[in-house]
């Protein structure tokens, strides 16, 4: 089962995306209408906390890579933190760690 869960932090202007499960075909379009429905205009940090992430698949980096844009366009930051090693493994071999702010 995939799940998300968004933190709102307005003083810092930071809002915090728990995902949990499976990031695949099936649970990239629910993400990326969740972070979108919330996307503000000006200067917001975006963080994707992926620690309970498992498994990412090309559909869940595309959809990630479409989120940055998105969020940049609207002055915002994407930073994706907690990643554990295969999901980690899948960023380097794209060579998409150095695309994104990982931590």
């Amino acid at each position: 089962m995939f799940k998300i869960e968004c933190k709102v932090d307005a003083e810092k202007k930071i809002k915090i995306f728990y995902v949990d499960g499976e990031l695949d075909i099936q649970s990239a379009k629910s993400l990326k209408s969740e972070v979108m429905d919330l996307i503000e205009s000006t200067g917001w940090t975006y963080e994707l906390n992926m620690d309970q992430v498992a498994y990412l698949d090309s559909s869940g980096l595309g959809m990630l890579v479409y989120l940055k844009k998105e969020i940049t366009r609207h002055n915002g930051k994407l930073r994706i933190v907690k990643l554990n090693e295969p999901v980690l493994n899948v960023f380097k071999l794209t060579k998409l760690d150095d695309f994104f702010e990982i931590s």
